[in-house]
């Protein structure tokens, strides 16, 4: 019930910030703008974008120094939550939540392009061709489709509850939403860029309710769908029924449910894709999957409001992310063996991270510190990177392994 109330009560506050920002200031939307007159000076695939939330604005960190090189302007007030850049790094997009639009980015010219959306865009993905932008609006419950190329949103696609985690398939043909607000997935056809189908998971299937005093429910439903590395499975873990449904992505049918622990909030992948490591924040617990019999192999204690899980190393070991202890956990992967506990600060607010794409190194945000801690694979030994910006709240790397929350 703790962890239910706290979860209202981040979706409140989000929307006393929205509201705050729309009346207090007299932002003007601009269509077209340059962040900077000067084009880019790196490599986005050598560096780390990090986006912060009240300074509206992405940093952008030398992966080989691990200096701030550059700094990206979102707009005032737009309260940035992540930003995604495509896969050749010619754009970079950020979805400005108290503003309602995403930014799209080139990196090249600096040119920055604002295209509005629903109210309170947060998550999405972008197909691996680099056309689409599916973006969640978690206040009006629908995904906004955006071609990037054009820079326009060319479909908004209702049907959904607090749309939340969204992920493409490798070969672009169909989009998994979660639901916050449901104990449902839903299976977007790109083609015809419709809700082609709602996949029912977990035990407590019980629809949020659409009135505007009700929208924000607490209910604790999937936070994110995560794909095998093929493709050819999706993990949703459902909050209130304590089981991760095993999608199969061919026919979109549930297959299995696995009982894990209390509260589980999302399911993380192995480099290898061998194994499913789920955070259990009710009892604050880990339970790992073994993605060929289904079943949980193992359970670790675990910490406090968990928000990640990266694995380093190809996956020998994974570091699992407590927000409220601002700690790390680290497992043994092959030994299956929890190792040691890693205290990084205090008062730190541990959100997201990214793994680089060698594994050797973690990127951190930590949102009240405002800082990037970068964790080595090899030692376990960390650094602060400070002053990266106000309220730090995700990191992504071009072919790295990356979420947000």
């Amino acid at each position: 019930m703790e962890e239910k109330a706290m979860l209202k009560r981040l979706r409140l506050f989000n929307i006393g910030i929205f509201i705050f920002c729309m009346s207090a200031t007299s932002w003007i939307f601009a269509s077209v703008s340059h962040a900077d007159e000067k084009q880019a000076s790196f490599d986005p695939k050598s560096v780390v974008f990090v986006t912060n939330r009240d300074s509206s604005d992405i940093t952008i960190i030398d992966m080989k120094t691990d200096k701030i090189i550059d700094r990206i302007a979102c707009g005032d007030w737009s309260n940035p939550h992540m930003a995604v850049p495509t896969l050749d790094g010619k754009y970079l997009l950020a979805t400005g939540t108290n503003s309602n639009f995403v930014a799209i980015i080139d990196l090249k010219t600096r040119e920055v392009s604002k295209v509005r959306l629903g109210l309170m865009p947060e998550h999405f993905d972008i197909t691996s061709d680099g056309k689409y932008a599916y973006i969640g609006n978690m206040g009006i419950g629908a995904v906004s489709v955006v071609d990037i190329e054009e820079k326009k949103e060319i479909s908004r696609i209702s049907g959904f509850f607090e749309p939340h985690g969204i992920v493409c398939l490798p070969n672009s043909s169909k989009v998994y939403v979660s639901n916050m607000g449901a104990h449902e997935v839903g299976v977007i056809d790109v083609e015809k860029q419709l809700l082609a189908k709602r996949l029912e998971v977990g035990s407590a299937y019980v629809m949020a309710r659409l009135d505007m005093d009700n929208k924000m429910s607490e209910i604790v439903g999937i936070a994110n769908p995560t794909l095998t590395i093929d493709g050819r499975y999706a993990y949703a873990a459902d909050g209130d029924s304590n089981q991760v449904a095993v999608i199969d992505t061919i026919d979109d049918s549930v297959v299995t449910t696995i009982p894990v622990g209390d509260e589980p909030w999302r399911a993380y992948a192995s480099p290898d894709g061998t194994k499913m490591v789920v955070p259990n924040n009710g009892d604050q617990t880990v339970s790992v999957i073994d993605t060929k019999t289904n079943k949980v192999i193992a359970t670790f204690p675990g910490g406090e409001d968990m928000t990640g899980v990266n694995f380093v190393n190809g996956g020998k070991k994974a570091y699992v992310i407590s927000r409220a202890e601002n700690a790390v956990y680290v497992i043994d992967m092959e030994r299956m063996k929890e190792l040691k506990r890693i205290k990084l600060g205090l008062d730190l607010d541990l959100e997201t991270a990214s793994t680089t794409p060698d594994g050797k190194k973690v990127y951190i945000a930590a949102s009240r510190r405002n800082s990037v801690y970068v964790l080595d694979a090899d030692t376990d030994n960390y650094k602060e990177i400070p002053n990266v910006g106000l309220s730090p709240w995700a990191v992504t790397i071009i072919g790295g392994a990356n979420y947000c929350h």
